[in-house]
Formats: structure tokens, C-alpha cells, sequence
């Protein structure tokens, strides 16, 4: 059973509003479209810190390496909400794992890819789009999806959210502007990118616990897909569910860093779809 897409952004508008404002900022790692063909490559490092009382640190951090790429690889007329209109099939792969001289080793586990054919019209930078919707997740028309070594399986959501589970990038309230212009540090050999310096934060904050998630991300139109460098800092707390707010207690944090390491051309899908 297909869940309905408005359930799904109504649900977790209730989640991102927190303590703060409705109003939300794009839908997290997807800007714009480029032209078909193109893409991007990601690079950069994922680390998870515990509170660990029985070790004599008090904490234990694990860091991975990380890759994400985004391409369009097609482009059909398709109908969606009732209306046959342009859309395009776009690619997302993300490998997890430790990182070596012949590149990064997901294991059985550490690399997921998606496919998912997308309303252009969906596609959208703004907070909501011309029915006020929020922008928090991506409509999709279909989807495919495998992870690690297992098979390729359909996508029965009817849209597709990146958060966590391709990066850790949220729906930000009222975004502030840290620069209009800058150019951010990437993995990209010889490139530079003008782009929007932004900050965002969400607070999800229930009677026993406090998440926090705060990110630094520069938003440009010379990069497919809008996005040259992100850094996201996700800081779980807990408390007795009687107990007044400042006795919450740092539980678990995960930090993300990942900028352009390359641009695409010719871009092609990698996930066979099973007829």
C-alpha cells in the first residue's frame, strides 16, 4: 500500500516545526535541475560520537568516509497528480565505509542507490510550492532503490525524504543568509564556485528527548542539483520524561562534511531496473 505523499509532508511538518517557526526552506540536498546528462560528485566524511560512561574517554567516535553522487539520467512525460507532465529520472548513490588506496570500502551494508523518476515541477528552492504545500520531500512518480548487495526493489512511498539516510541535511526554518556571496572549500581540482552562504536549524523536542540539527550549507546555481558544500552537526539528547529541560544530557552526536568533488558529463544510470 502506497502511503498518500500529503499524509507523509503533514506528518513531518508537525516534526519540523519543533519550537519554531512553520515556514521551511527547500526540501534539503536537491535545488535545481540541470540539464539531462549531468551530475555531481560528493566527497567528504561522516563521524559519530556516543556517550560511553564505561569507557575511561566517556565517549566513543567512529568516523567514516563518504561519497554521494547525483545525476540525471532521463528524462519522460509521466502522469502524476492527475496530470501527464515532464519528468525526470534522477540517481542518488551513497557509499559509507573505510576509506583505502582503492577508494572507499562500503562492505555489505555501507552503499545505497536510488532511483526515482521526479514531477520537474516538484523540483523546486523555495519553502512551499504554488498550492502551498511544503517543500520538505520529493515527490516521485516511481522509484527503485538497493542496499548494499541485496536487490533492487520498488520504492512504495510515494515521495522520497534524504534525511538520514543520504545525508543528514534537513528542511531548515527561516534560513539566515550568513553571505550572499562566497566561495566555499571543495574537493573539486582547479574549480571554484560562487554560491549563497546559509545556516539552518531544526529542534524535534519531546517530553524525554531533544533533537538538534544545525547546518552550514552554500547554495549556488553553478553546481547540478544546487548544492556545493554542506556541514551538519545532528546533536541527540535524553531526560526523564518528569524532569524539567535542564536535565537534558548529550546522548549521541553525528557530524557531516561533504563538498563537490567533481562534475558530471555523460552521465549514466548504474541501477538495472528489473522488468
Amino acid at each position: 500500500m502506497r502511503t498518500p505523499v500529503k499524509t507523509i509532508l503533514l506528518c513531518l511538518v508537525t516534526l519540523a516545526v519543533g519550537t519554531s517557526s512553520s515556514r521551511l526552506y527547500a526540501q534539503g540536498l536537491i535545488f535545481s535541475l540541470p540539464q539531462d546528462g549531468t551530475g555531481v560528485e560528493y566527497e567528504g566524511e561522516i563521524s559519530y560520537k556516543t556517550v560511553r560512561t564505561d569507557l575511561a574517554e566517556g565517549q566513543e567516535t567512529i568516523t567514516k568516509a563518504r561519497e554521494l553522487s547525483i545525476k540525471s539520467v532521463g528524462q519522460e512525460q509521466a502522469e502524476w497528480n492527475g496530470q501527464v507532465q515532464p519528468c525526470r529520472w534522477i540517481e542518488i548513490k551513497v557509499n559509507t565505509g573505510n576509506a583505502g588506496e582503492a577508494g572507499i570500502d562500503p562492505g555489505p551494508v555501507g552503499s545505497r542507490i536510488y532511483k526515482v523518476l521526479v514531477p520537474e515541477s516538484k523540483v523546486l528552492a523555495a519553502s512551499a510550492d504554488p498550492d502551498a504545500i511544503p517543500n520538505i520531500m520529493l515527490p516521485i512518480v516511481k522509484g527503485y532503490r538497493r542496499s548494499g548487495e541485496a536487490q533492487v526493489r520498488p520504492i512504495k512511498a510515494e515521495a522520497i525524504a534524504f534525511y538520514p539516510t543520504i545525508c543528514h541535511l534537513m528542511h531548515y526554518p527561516d534560513p539566515e543568509v550568513v553571505a550572499a556571496s562566497e566561495t566555499p572549500q571543495t574537493k573539486a581540482a582547479n574549480m571554484s564556485f560562487n554560491a549563497k552562504h546559509l545556516k539552518g536549524k531544526v529542534v524535534i523536542e519531546r517530553p524525554e528527548s531533544r533533537s538538534t540539527n544545525e547546518a552550514h550549507f552554500w547554495v549556488t546555481e553553478e553546481v547540478p542539483f544546487g548544492l556545493a558544500r554542506w556541514e551538519v552537526t545532528s546533536t541527540r539528547e535524553q531526560k526523564e520524561s518528569t524532569t524539567t529541560r535542564d536535565n537534558f544530557s548529550e546522548v549521541s552526536t553525528t557530524t557531516s562534511t561533504m563538498s563537490v568533488r567533481r562534475l558530471l558529463q555523460n552521465a549514466e544510470s548504474e541501477l538495472i531496473i528489473p522488468r
